[in-house]
């Protein structure tokens, strides 16, 4: 059959719908276009109904031809009946070619990325071989974490011990069998300090624990008042083994102690018993006795010089178990108490602006008793402030004193810190009411920064000629020591302390003194020194120079005949300063244990040591060896160190 073609006008109104771009609306104009279709499809139908009812008869058997002409249009039947635009097909519409677009620039920007990846960041170096996402692994032995011990700390030494023996144990049960073997050792003559090292705790044992290894029953307010690092030792004379130790003390603890008396001798019965004690004490009760001046108290157990002693030194115990012992840890104590204290002796030089960590162990350890202010330690007036004053507070904590702290404040072309406003040069004074005026008003700027110690006024009385001339004064030996005592009286009244140089002075050298070492036959005018003394100044620099007619081989501050030449125009009041010692022209005539001993065996009293060719820490160190050794007198560097803390002791 011959499919009917749509009518005209449907044709018309289907393309204006393709015309059409919006998907709603044409969902609208659809339905309104099917119900137009069965409008017409009902009429159809109604039409073929009256066609059938005129239609003639058929005979049985006969079939009629249908001519498919004689029907009108509208009533020709379709076998499959078409649509224009099935209902299973959808529109092809703007918003289908939106999203199409769409997903075509996706696709292409994925793959741009993707060759961006390969060619850039999925590019492996030369040379390097990818690895597998997969990691292979493979199986290893499992290995125990390795812990660090902490490190071991050493309590410093109370007293100078000759040797040091170290004892290792595992716990604290151990110490009174390895105790007794320890008694029963050949020692040389004096000090043998014991540490017990727990190498389980990787620590060394404390007092408290040291006595509780013996069940010894000390008082809860004793062992409280005690420190528990303490020194241990052996004391030896003769192949007899005494036992002592020393700690501080956090107080106050002699009428605790007095109170234990009463039951001492049984509670350290197991400690006596290790040292070889076999009977009671001879005595019922505890004596006093004195050694140089210091007291201590004993019990006494035997007449072999075996007892029970004690004694409170300043904010020292110590115990001992004979006379003998008490007495040579007296010397002992004694002797590392003045050890803490030689740094006093030294004025020094350091680098940097600010306190380090590194110059703050520096300090702990040397402990000097006063700083040089040189250029490189000035930078403006609040970073130098902190530094004095950082530096003072470590002085203080570690020796209760304060520091000297010194400055090269001449005036003119010596003038360290610049910033400062009065700098007057010495040779621009003329009357001795304008050198105190510059005196305290220099004192009071000096006073303000936090120093304390000006090296300065300069009495070299030297010509014209002379390499310090533009320095002094330049003016006779009277009017320069007059100007000189109105200069300290100045300062001192501004609260600076002097020290006047160079005595006797650099006349007649033409170089730089600091650059070799000067020689003279003749020695200088020192009247002006004399004159200056007059004001009470604390210190007097030496000169670093040979004078052949006090002695002919040695520079004045390593010269007992020079330093009492000064004494004897001078007076011993006032304090010996060497000039600095850190010389290369020094060190290459003399030893370096020379230059810092001899001064102070001469007679100085205090020795600048600046670092400028020979590090101060070398320095510091040959002379505490020398000092341990006995190489210098003690009586000298007592001497010397009582000067000093008199002087500090005005300062605070």
């Amino acid at each position: 059959m011959e499919n009917n073609p749509q009518p005209e006008e449907n044709k018309e109104e289907m393309l204006e719908f393709l015309k059409r771009g919006e998907a709603k609306t044409m969902q609208r104009d659809l339905a309104k276009l099917r119900e137009g279709e069965a409008e017409k499809e009902k009429t159809r139908v109604a039409a073929l109904g009256e066609v059938k009812k005129e239609a003639p008869t058929e005979k049985p058997g006969i079939l009629l031809p249908r001519e498919s002409a004689a029907l009108p249009k509208e009533a020709a039947v379709e076998e499959a009946p078409q649509t224009l635009i099935p209902q299973t097909q959808k529109p092809s519409s703007s918003f289908k070619k939106i999203l199409i677009r769409i997903s075509a620039v996706v696709i292409i920007l994925l793959l741009v990325g993707f060759f961006y990846w390969l060619f850039t960041v999925g590019k492996l170096p030369k040379g390097e071989i990818a690895k597998p996402e997969t990691e292979i692994t493979t199986e290893t032995t499992p290995t125990e974490e390795v812990v660090e011990k902490p490190k071991i700390v050493i309590p410093a030494s109370l007293i100078s011990a000759g040797s040091t023996e170290t004892m290792e144990i595992t716990n604290a049960a151990a110490i009174p069998q390895m105790f007794s073997q320890i008694m029963q050792k050949t020692y040389e003559d004096g000090y043998t300090r014991i540490l017990f090292q727990n190498t389980a705790e990787n620590k060394i044992v404390g007092l408290n624990e040291f006595l509780g290894a013996f069940a010894m029953k000390i008082p809860e307010e004793v062992s409280f008042g005690l420190e528990d690092d303490f020194t241990l030792f052996i004391y030896s004379i003769k192949g007899v083994n005494r036992l002592g130790f020393m700690t501080k003390t956090k107080g106050d603890i002699s009428h605790l102690m007095i109170s234990w008396e009463m039951t001492m001798e049984a509670d350290t019965e197991i400690l006596f018993a290790a040292l070889g004690k076999e009977t009671k004490a001879l005595a019922s009760s505890f004596k006093n006795s004195s050694y140089q001046g210091k007291s201590f108290r004993f019990l006494t157990i035997s007449k072999e010089d075996f007892g029970i002693c004690y004694a409170l030194l300043d904010d020292y115990f110590i115990f001992a178990t004979s006379f003998e012992s008490m007495k040579k840890t007296f010397e002992a104590a004694d002797a590392a108490k003045l050890e803490k204290q030689i740094g006093q002796l030294f004025i020094v030089g350091f680098d940097g602006i600010a306190l380090t960590t590194e110059l703050a162990d520096f300090f702990k350890k040397y402990r000097p008793g006063g700083i040089l202010l040189l250029s490189k330690n000035i930078e403006n007036e609040e970073q130098l402030k902190k530094l004095i004053g950082d530096l003072q507070i470590l002085s203080l904590q570690e020796t209760g004193l304060p520091l000297f702290v010194a400055v090269d404040q001449e005036g003119g072309t010596i003038s360290r810190i610049d910033f400062l406003q009065e700098k007057t040069a010495q040779s621009e004074i003329e009357s001795v009411d304008q050198a105190f005026q510059i005196g305290s008003v220099r004192g009071q700027e000096l006073k303000e920064l936090g120093i304390n110690l000006n090296l300065a006024p300069l009495l070299d009385q030297v010509g014209e000629e002379d390499f310090l001339f533009d320095r002094t004064f330049e003016k006779d030996a009277l009017t320069s020591g007059n100007l000189a005592k109105s200069f300290i009286d100045g300062q001192k009244g501004a609260g600076i302390l002097t020290a006047m140089k160079h005595f006797p002075g650099y006349s007649g050298i033409t170089f730089n003194p600091e650059e070799s070492l000067a020689e003279t036959s003749t020695l200088p005018t020192i009247s002006q020194f004399k004159k200056a003394i007059q004001a009470n100044p604390e210190f007097v620099m030496t000169a670093n120079m040979v004078y052949t007619n006090l002695d002919s081989s040695m520079p004045f501050a390593f010269s007992p005949k020079a330093i009492q030449y000064l004494k004897n125009n001078l007076g011993s009041k006032v304090i010996i300063m060497t000039d600095d010692l850190a010389q290369t022209y020094l060190s290459d005539k003399f030893s370096l244990k020379d230059i810092v001993t001899k001064p102070i065996e001469a007679g100085a009293d205090v020795m600048f040591f600046s670092g400028w060719e020979i590090g101060v820490a070398e320095g510091l160190d040959a002379f505490a060896e020398a000092f341990r050794n006995g190489e210098i007198s003690k009586d000298k560097v007592e001497a010397a160190i009582f000067k000093i803390i008199n002087i500090k002791n005005s300062l605070m």
